[in-house]
């Protein structure tokens, strides 16, 4: 009887140690379609005559497992739609959109497990009569 708790203490124990390690990977949930991911708005300060707010909104496509995300930018009055898929290997990373260096700029990137770095990799810009969207970078992770 000692023999066999003794075993079963040491499975255990093994079974533990070997689950337990910071070296397994949690498995990622995906968000639902439509989960809004971020979002960010800024003063539009390149026009002095009206009280404008340039905002950017990140939504999960039906594809998000693929990495494949929705932009909806709005700088005053209009308004434009659009989409970005994160980098090969890097589907499962959160984007984060951040202020740019310029007026009226957001760039949306991403955090690597373990590691500060913020990786740009996208731009959203709201200039007067003209909003733009495009990659920055290409990155793989394969």
């Amino acid at each position: 009887m000692k023999k066999l708790l003794l075993i079963c203490c040491s499975l255990y124990s093994l079974l533990m140690v070997s689950c337990g390690g910071s070296s397994q990977k949690e498995a990622y949930v995906f968000p639902k379609p439509g989960t809004v991911i971020d979002s960010a708005e800024m003063s539009v300060t390149t026009d002095t005559l009206n009280d404008f707010t340039f905002y950017v909104v990140i939504r999960a496509d039906s594809d998000v497992a693929k990495g494949i995300y929705d932009v909806t930018a709005t700088h005053g009055v209009n308004t434009a739609e659009g989409k970005f898929t994160m980098p090969k290997g890097a589907e499962q990373y959160k984007p984060v959109i951040k202020k740019g260096t310029t007026p009226e700029t957001f760039i949306v990137g991403f955090y690597l497990p373990k590691d500060t770095t913020f990786y740009d990799y996208f731009e959203v810009t709201g200039q007067k009569l003209n909003i733009g969207m495009k990659y920055l970078k290409s990155y793989s992770f394969e």
